[in-house]
């Protein structure tokens, strides 16, 4: 034990060196009279027993923080991104200051009241992190019971229904962009199925056009962190985003016409990707940005223009509708996209597609490159065996009874 006084200068003080309780670091307490000293190894023995039990039992913003650390390494940044914004916007901000062990159902049940004007699909998500974070925290012996384990979502409006493109709208599309960039962009999306980050991501390495079965290798995923520069890993949405897509005759026609135009350096860098920049590097966020513009710019409806007030010369701000047939600005096209389309429009309307065509749905599920059938199921199960036509013989079946005799 160290001597009970020593001496500084002129001053004398008295000192204690305590060893931490779990790490056994040693600190040096020291006070001008033994009375001080004492009341400061006293104080610091109850911060480390605070500590110690806050390791014991967190609150839940403590242990939110100690599990994203963890669960967050095997993320893509974009959902990192997400996750983070659910526990800091939507979570912690309800439950934040409870013990972790103290929350019960009820709790779990106010963070959803709190997510009950949105859409299900977005209630799903904070839903989704809930049971995530108390499930690992329950088999980290955090808690004695998950009560996240029967939560669900608090009803909600529901997802802004998406159609998918007809034949008739996808030539359309594909007649509008024709000799643009963004035309490879959209076949890879109707044909493929692929998802935005999967064709920008997409290499030559992973594109078969001469085998007897063509196909796309999906090993890739390209990340815009932020709108920055494109961001190429083998991270991809999930394990099943890991898949093989064949492609139909009209996507390899214009996959071999890009290749064709490459020059033999550009053809002999396998790793060159499909869609590049005029550096030779992937698509950008503001490259992508800049080829969907031109598919809007192609799109009939209300668009917004500076203009010239003719009476005070100054720029102003006007919308003016565009209709079937008018011009493009700056292109000699024409508009003759008179429906919605966005890039995950295209990939929706390839799954549709091949629903309508009485593919199995385990199959579909592989070729969307979804992490279960019960996605492909909850998606899409709409268009199931629920067309007019696939319908038509089992009502005519009942009711042909009932039509009255011919007279």
């Amino acid at each position: 034990m160290a001597k009970e006084a020593r001496y500084g200068g002129k001053y004398k003080y008295y000192r204690k060196k305590l060893p931490h309780p779990e790490t056994g670091e040693y600190t040096y307490i020291y006070g001008r009279t033994q009375a001080e000293r004492d009341e400061k190894i006293a104080a610091q023995l109850e911060a480390w027993a605070r500590e110690a039990e806050a390791k014991d039992a967190p609150y839940v913003w403590q242990y939110a923080a100690q599990w994203f650390a963890t669960a967050s390494a095997s993320m893509s940044e974009d959902r990192k991104a997400a996750v983070r914004r659910e526990i800091n916007e939507n979570i912690l901000p309800v439950i934040g200051q409870k013990k972790l062990a103290e929350v019960n159902s009820d709790d779990l049940k106010a963070v959803m009241a709190g997510r009950a004007k949105y859409a299900k699909a977005t209630q799903e998500k904070t839903r989704q992190v809930l049971r995530r974070i108390f499930a690992d925290a329950e088999e980290a012996g955090k808690i004695a019971r998950d009560p996240a384990r029967r939560l669900q979502t608090a009803g909600g409006r529901p997802a802004a229904k998406v159609d998918a493109l007809t034949d008739a709208q996808a030539k359309t599309l594909l007649e509008a962009v024709q000799g643009l960039p963004v035309r490879l962009f959209c076949l890879l999306g109707l044909y493929a199925g692929l998802r935005r980050e999967e064709i920008g991501a997409l290499r030559w390495s992973c594109v078969d056009l001469d085998g007897p079965a063509p196909h796309i290798d999906v090993r890739r995923a390209c990340r815009w962190i932020r709108n920055s520069r494109p961001e190429i890993s083998e991270v991809l949405k999930s394990s099943a985003a890991w898949r093989t897509v064949p492609i139909p005759p009209v996507l390899v026609s214009a996959l071999r016409e890009a290749r064709d135009a490459l020059t033999d350096d550009q053809r002999a860098d396998s790793e060159r990707c499909v869609l590049v920049n005029r550096d030779g590097g992937p698509w950008t966020y503001a490259t992508l940005r800049s080829a969907w513009e031109s598919v809007e710019a192609r799109s009939a409806g209300p668009v917004r223009r500076r203009r010239k007030d003719p009476a005070t010369g100054e720029l102003v701000t006007v919308e003016e509708q565009k209709r079937l047939g008018d011009r493009v600005r700056n292109h000699s096209a024409v508009v003759t996209i008179d429906f919605p389309v966005t890039p995950h429009v295209l990939r929706h309307t390839y799954i549709t597609r091949l629903i309508l065509g009485g593919v199995d749905l385990k199959r579909v599920q592989y070729l969307a490159g979804h992490s279960s059938a019960k996605i492909t199921l909850d998606i899409y199960t709409s268009l199931m065996g629920h067309r007019p036509e696939d319908l038509i013989a089992d009502v005519t079946g009942i009711f042909a009874p009932d039509l009255p005799p011919d007279p």
